[in-house]
């Protein structure tokens, strides 16, 4: 009896849940490949409207489509990662799929649509760019766990630590990524020599290290208030 108690305590302040961390893994991989290909297919359909020449449409359609693009990144991820840590503890939807929402607006805004009209500037190829200008705004990741730590902030008193496995997570992937292209000329998602399948699984990556990071953040030990049944 005492070896089941200290199990269940070890597995309360490690927060470790098979089904939980397989259930972020898959909730974050068919976001990040909806959000790709969706957010291609927006770029693609309004790639004929940014055109720089006509400035004054430009910069309307160029927010819209950064708008459109932020609000489908937060909706879908957010939506998806919320179903896994609701399990855990009741956080608000609405406050977690928006604390996606501004980070994304910042990735469009600042790298993917500058990237989209930069390519159509020079008549080069704007599925290239968009999916480039995608896996470079991976540098935004820690962006996001800042903003979501300030949700898990009212509930855990680890919150902190979801920044810094965010920051560690997308470190680690990119200089995996970097290391292997170091290798193989073929591999290189961040010179835009890299395939579509590379810059989708490099998102992919980062899944396995933040959803073990979430369950700890998450642990029952560390949580502020009352669980929710799993």
């Amino acid at each position: 009896m005492a070896a089941s108690g200290s199990g269940r305590k070890a597995a309360s302040s490690s927060g470790w849940n098979t089904r939980l961390y397989w259930q972020w893994i898959g909730c974050n991989t068919i976001a990040f490949v909806v959000v790709l290909t969706v957010g291609f297919l927006l770029v693609w359909v309004g790639s004929d409207t940014l055109n720089l020449n006509l400035v004054s449409n430009h910069v309307v359609v160029a927010l819209l489509i950064a708008t459109l693009g932020a609000l489908l990144f937060g909706g879908v991820l957010g939506a998806l990662q919320w179903l896994v840590a609701r399990q855990r503890v009741p956080i608000p939807r609405k406050a977690w799929i928006s604390s996606n929402v501004g980070p994304a607006l910042l990735a469009w805004l600042l790298v993917i649509t500058p990237a989209i009209a930069t390519a159509e500037e020079s008549a080069n190829e704007v599925s290239t760019a968009y999916l480039l200008a995608a896996s470079q705004s991976l540098a935004l990741g820690p962006l996001l766990g800042l903003s979501q730590s300030l949700v898990l902030r009212k509930v855990t008193n680890r919150w902190a630590w979801w920044i810094g496995a965010n920051l560690a997570s997308w470190l680690i992937v990119d200089a995996v990524v970097y290391l292997l292209s170091r290798l193989s000329g073929d591999l290189d998602v961040f010179t835009g020599n890299g395939s579509t399948v590379e810059v989708y699984l490099t998102l992919i990556a980062t899944t396995p290290l933040t959803g073990r990071a979430l369950l700890w953040v998450l642990a029952p030990s560390a949580l502020t208030v009352p669980t929710t049944p799993t």
